[in-house]
């Protein structure tokens, strides 16, 4: 009896595995990516439609048809319901949609007809404006608000598309578009900028009507990602009586390198914005999604017009220093690209800025920032100060040929030999974010070279006792996502958030080193704790301390009339910010 029983347990486990083998090549043979072609065209001319976008509603599948209006989707067919709908879609055209059902029966060429809206059509003579510029293209922690989305293997990047929205006037001409990408090692990558109605918070329809495409160069170069510069003034594009717009850039093709079978993910870089939402999307048809505190390094420029009468063709023509000229505000675009200084440092170079007269005054930026991060402060500092703005070791145009661990007494390091080769003996330092903590490293080193210091959102040491978590796990998930990288700019962007997540190491011994004056300055609602902030104040013998009421770490930029007149009170004590 014992042995029928083993015996009839062994066929029951044998069974259940054959059928399990069963289901789970079963389903693995209903899951095999199918691949169907198809082409779009022009309904009144029979000509081929390029790029139009395709996708089923509300899921990450589809794809971009090419130049030529050949497509090809690719699908699981167990990501299909019968029920669901296939939109193809262009600017300047009526969508087309159609229920998967039916369109599996079709011969899956699509006619696109176009629009019979009515074009608003641009006046000759239009109202001269000011240039302004909405968003931003720079910022001090970046990190990837998609990254966690890879492109499915069976899928291409064709449709992926980031978003984010912008606060406008009301009556604009766009002249350019700003923005990075995170990651260059590629032939070329062709682009769509999009602009949409905004509706509860997400982009709802496009109110283009030409189709602004454009190419896209990679490099094998390393350093930090260079600003790229559209031209919007040829598809003159006005946008009239609207308070916000959602600029978008989706992916319409991508040229790997050769050899490159990585499949990479490619996206414009953000940074943390407490009150800010960037949002993406896989597909052309896929619902957006948000990435809370997020804010694209995305910029338009544009013409905000008011006043008399000028010609579009004087407005479109502007030269950026005529410009400049009429709206001095506006050379703070140039800053961090404006002809500076070189000077070569321990296996690298250190790129540097001057403006004004008088005392020196070193401006260094925080984690992942620019000279361009100081815009605020330059001119006004400049009044009173000889300003020399750094591009710190690694970031900006300063390169760096070191494999090391970035280390902020390689920072001074390098801040000792660029005063050296200027011929400075001493000078005064302010110090954002990482550069205050360089700041302070240098002053416990050199405490001879140094009038006074300003600091803004430093700390002593790393970790959840001196920064918000929040921030810690943002900088983790970085680091360790760009360690799987092995190309020289995730590797330098893996050592800076490695930075930030393992120093400084400075103590009460270091700050006593310390004899200049020192401002200790953070917002109340920085990712620095308030109780780190009151200890190096209480650490520092000649030190003072201002928290700037409803500000955070970003104050420079986002309260600089309030930052600026602190600490010109404290560098140069009876002149104002005008002064």
């Amino acid at each position: 009896m014992r042995q029928f029983i083993l015996s009839f347990l062994r066929t029951i486990r044998l069974s259940i595995l054959f059928i399990s083998l069963l289901y789970i090549f079963g389903k693995g043979a209903h899951a095999q990516s199918t691949i169907l072609k198809g082409v779009t065209t022009d309904g009144r001319t029979g000509l081929p439609v390029p790029y139009v976008s395709i996708g089923i509603k509300n899921k990450p599948i589809g794809t971009v048809s090419d130049s030529t209006g050949q497509y090809s989707l690719c699908y699981l067919s167990t990501d299909i319901a019968e029920t669901d709908t296939i939109f193809f879609s262009a600017v300047g055209y009526r969508s087309v949609k159609i229920d998967w059902k039916t369109f599996l029966k079709t011969n899956k060429s699509i006619t696109l007809y176009e629009s019979p809206q009515i074009l608003n059509m641009v006046d000759i003579k239009v109202k001269p404006g000011h240039i302004k510029n909405y968003g931003r293209s720079n910022a001090s922690i970046v990190f990837f608000p998609g990254m966690y989305k890879n492109v499915p293997r069976h899928s291409d990047e064709k449709g992926r598309e980031q978003a984010t929205i912008l606060k406008i006037d009301q009556d604009v001409f766009l002249r350019k578009l700003k923005f990075k990408i995170n990651r260059r090692t590629f032939r070329k990558i062709k682009f769509r900028m999009n602009i949409y109605s905004v509706k509860e918070g997400q982009p709802d329809q496009s109110i283009l009507h030409k189709d602004v495409v454009f190419d896209v160069a990679g490099t094998t170069e390393t350093g930090m990602p260079q600003v790229e510069s559209i031209d919007l003034r040829p598809y003159q594009i006005h946008i009239k009586g609207r308070k916000e717009i959602a600029v978008s850039l989706a992916i319409l093709d991508l040229e790997a390198l050769a050899g490159d079978s990585t499949r990479s993910a490619f996206f414009i870089p953000s940074f943390p914005g407490p009150l800010r939402s960037s949002l993406y999307r896989l597909k052309g048809e896929a619902q957006w999604q948000k990435v809370s505190g997020s804010y694209l390094l995305l910029e338009l420029e544009a013409t905000s017009t008011r006043g008399d009468k000028e010609s579009l063709t004087d407005i479109l023509s502007d030269s950026k220093d005529e410009i400049i000229q009429d709206n001095p505000a506006l050379s703070g675009l140039l800053y961090g690209n404006n002809r500076g200084g070189r000077i070569k440092v321990d296996e690298g170079e250190i790129y540097y800025e001057t403006y004004g007269q008088g005392s020196p005054l070193f401006l260094l930026h925080g984690n992942n920032e620019t000279i361009n991060s100081f815009r605020e402060q330059i001119e006004p500092l400049s009044r009173h100060f000889k300003v020399i703005a750094l591009d710190t070791r690694g970031q900006g145009n300063s390169p760096n040929n070191k494999l090391s661990p970035y280390t902020y007494e390689q920072f001074a390091s390098d801040l000792s030999m660029v005063m050296d080769a200027l011929s400075i003996k001493k000078a005064s330092l302010l110090g954002w974010s990482d550069g205050g903590n360089t700041a302070l490293v240098f002053a416990s080193a050199h405490p001879e070279k140094v009038e006074k210091i300003v600091v803004m959102g430093s700390n002593l040491f790393p970790g959840a006792e001196a920064i918000e978590e929040d921030v810690i796990n943002i900088f983790e998930a970085r680091r360790d996502s760009l360690s799987k990288r092995a190309d020289p700019f995730s590797q330098n962007q893996m050592r800076l958030a490695d930075l930030v997540l393992k120093e400084p190491h400075l103590n009460e011994h270091d700050l006593q080193h310390i004899s200049a004056p020192v401002l200790i300055v953070a917002g109340e609602f920085d990712v620095v704790k308030r109780q780190h902030t009151l200890l190096i104040q209480s650490l520092i013998k000649d030190s003072r301390l201002e928290i700037i009421p409803g500000s955070d770490h970003y104050a420079p930029l986002k309260n600089p009339e309030a930052f600026n007149r602190i600490i010109l009170e404290f560098l140069a004590p009876g002149k104002s910010e005008d002064g």
